[in-house]
């Protein structure tokens, strides 16, 4: 637990300075998750009731079409996670969060953040830079995916997160990168030579 909780306490300080006194009680509500491998966390029109930090695992949101998996994005040692719409709103997700891998880490209940983030000035300010850095991820990823080339698209995963294709099977990254398995080792071979 103290593993969890020092990588929670960093995960603070990346966005906020709050006191010891503060991060106590940012850290209190917080309690221990573990899933194994390939668990469906939560389900399409089930209500997100957890915001989480991933302290070690892999973590995936996707959605299904026409039987089809499309992959949105990836959580993993480090960082939060959940289904961020569903949670804010409190309505039902129209998407699944699985695992990967085995994970584990910490989580809060909507209620528990709200109250957070209601008591606090500084927890509002972590929550607002948070969301921020995910809105910011969200356009360059929208862009990307209406303009750039296959090509361009694997050239920016790489810039932006080389160590995903170590971490992230080839066939999710493709889905997420919207080409085929096929395209995806194309271009993976193609920046290798």
């Amino acid at each position: 637990m103290d593993e969890l909780v020092t990588g929670l306490k960093q995960s603070f300080l990346n966005y906020i300075s709050p006191s010891e006194a503060e991060l106590s009680k940012f850290i209190a509500p917080w309690t221990t998750f573990e899933f194994e491998k390939n668990v469906i966390i939560t389900e399409v029109d089930q209500i997100e009731p957890y915001f989480y930090y991933v302290h070690q695992g892999l973590i995936r949101g996707y959605f299904l079409k026409e039987g089809v998996e499309y992959n949105m994005g990836f959580s993993y040692n480090g960082e939060y996670s959940g289904v961020y719409d569903s949670f804010i709103t409190q309505q039902p997700s129209t998407w699944t969060l699985e695992t990967i891998s085995k994970s584990k880490g910490l989580k809060i209940s909507y209620k528990d953040l709200m109250q957070l983030l209601d008591n606090y000035k500084l927890m509002e300010r972590w929550m607002r830079l948070f969301y921020q850095k995910v809105l910011v991820g969200f356009g360059i990823f929208t862009k990307s995916m209406l303009a750039d080339s296959a090509e361009e698209k694997y050239n920016r995963l790489i810039k932006q997160s080389p160590h995903v294709v170590q971490l992230i099977p080839q066939k999710h990254l493709a889905s997420y990168l919207g080409m085929t398995p096929e395209t995806f080792s194309r271009m993976r071979k193609k920046v290798k030579d």
